[in-house]
């Protein structure tokens, strides 16, 4: 039986840096790589808040992601307030969204949580996660970057997944949306270059190494992720 085609769109809040983008592509891309295979009836748009371009009209896709971004929620730019009051239309009328690292984050803070600096510093590399719903993934490794958590929930929000540094790591809502701190569109070469790029710049260097040391130590399993993602906007469309 052929699946209902889904119109997804692809929120690009943050930019690959220039100097990686020719090997690994937009972060609306790699959303796409890492999700097209586990549903492929989706055809995928992208729109870059972070740019500038205009939003569409909540009703116009079937299901939103939000990608990650260096920025942070609570900088409380234009681009932010607008894509904030989107994502409080798009539970007005029920229409499914999924967040990532900072797409997780203004979630949060949309739905009347609270983002701020993270006191435990940068989370950087592959991090195990405990999941505590049956509905939700096994609990398995996950590519982290980010100094930002979220510390106060949203009142409509169940955590249902986190690590020993971001507790607050996974939500499923109680309208249709799913956030996750951690990036399952990342690759090992991705969370390698990027831990190298920023050694001793963005990054202390110590956070970099435990970073390239726990992407050799830990499996990180993205497929369950994408399955997980795939069958949440098959059953919300």
């Amino acid at each position: 039986m052929n699946k209902k085609p889904l119109n997804i769109c692809i929120f690009e809040n943050g930019l690959t840096p220039d100097d990686l983008i020719g090997n690994f592509g937009s972060y609306p891309s790699m959303i796409e790589r890492w999700l097209a295979p586990f549903l492929p009836e989706a055809r995928f748009t992208y729109i870059s808040p972070v740019k500038g371009e205009p939003l569409p009209r909540p009703e116009e896709f079937d299901g939103y992601i939000l990608s990650g971004s260096r920025y942070s929620a609570y900088e409380k730019t234009a681009w932010m307030l607008n894509l904030s009051a989107f994502l409080q239309n798009l539970r007005d009328i029920r229409r499914p969204v999924f967040g990532i690292c900072f797409g997780h984050q203004i979630m949060a803070d949309a739905y009347g949580g609270l983002t701020t600096k993270a006191v435990k510093g940068w989370g950087v590399g592959a991090q195990f996660y405990e999941y505590v719903a049956d509905a939700v993934p096994k609990s398995a490794a996950s590519f982290i970057f980010h100094q930002d958590q979220v510390t106060e929930m949203p009142p409509e929000a169940s955590r249902v997944g986190g690590s020993s540094h971001c507790p607050n790591g996974v939500f499923i809502y109680n309208f249709p949306a799913i956030s996750v701190q951690y990036h399952p569109e990342f690759t090992p070469e991705y969370i390698r270059a990027l831990a190298e790029k920023f050694k001793g710049t963005l990054l202390p260097e110590e956070v970099s190494a435990k970073a390239l040391e726990s992407v050799e130590t830990l499996r990180v399993d993205n497929n369950q992720i994408a399955a997980w993602a795939a069958a949440f906007f098959r059953a919300s469309a």
